[in-house]
Order: C-alpha cells, then structure tokens, then sequence
C-alpha cells in the first residue's frame, strides 16, 4: 500500500485527520479555549499526534465522539490518551512502518 510523503498510509492518514477534525471542532464548541496546539512527529517507531488547548472541560465521561476516535485509533494498533489536568492534552500515536514494508 502507498504511504504519504509523512509515511503514513491511506487508512491512518484518514484517522488522524478524523481524529483531528473532531478534537478541534470539541474545542471551538465546548473548551472556551483561547489557544490550541497541535504537533505532529515520529518517537519512539510511532506517528505521534498532539492536541493541546488551554480551555475547560466539563464532560465527566467520554462522548460518541472521542469514544469513535478511540475506536479507530486502536483500530491501527494505535493508542488514545487524554489528559485533562490543565486544559486537555490528546496524544494519539500510531505504530509507525518501515517505508515500503506491508502491513
């Protein structure tokens, strides 16, 4: 399967776009954030997504939105993290593969 020039194939590209998609619309929609960070790089033999904001939270549990980020992340042999001690912080890491390797 072809990768992307950040070497991440078709299917994970979607995710993390997904992924993306849903955190920052959370953000406009609910964090009363006045700043959002995002990092993307490789660490550790994974695609390491990050989105941090400053705002606040007040969901108790997880909603059908980060549930289905969850989902499909761990789907790819990913992992989802949240922290939300300040603010919120989503990591989102995905196995990274060898360029040109299957599977």
């Amino acid at each position: 399967m072809p990768t992307t020039n950040t070497g991440l194939r078709a299917a994970e590209e979607t995710v993390l776009a997904l992924s993306l998609r849903e955190a920052v619309t959370n953000i406009v929609r609910h964090a009363r954030a006045t700043t959002c960070t995002l990092r993307f790089h490789i660490e550790d033999g994974h695609h390491r997504l990050t989105i941090e904001d400053n705002g606040q939270h007040t969901a108790t549990r997880e909603g059908n939105g980060l549930r289905g980020m969850r989902e499909r992340v761990e789907a790819l042999g990913g992992r989802l993290s949240l922290d939300r001690t300040t603010g919120t912080r989503l990591l989102i890491a995905l196995p990274a593969h060898a360029e040109g390797s299957a599977g």
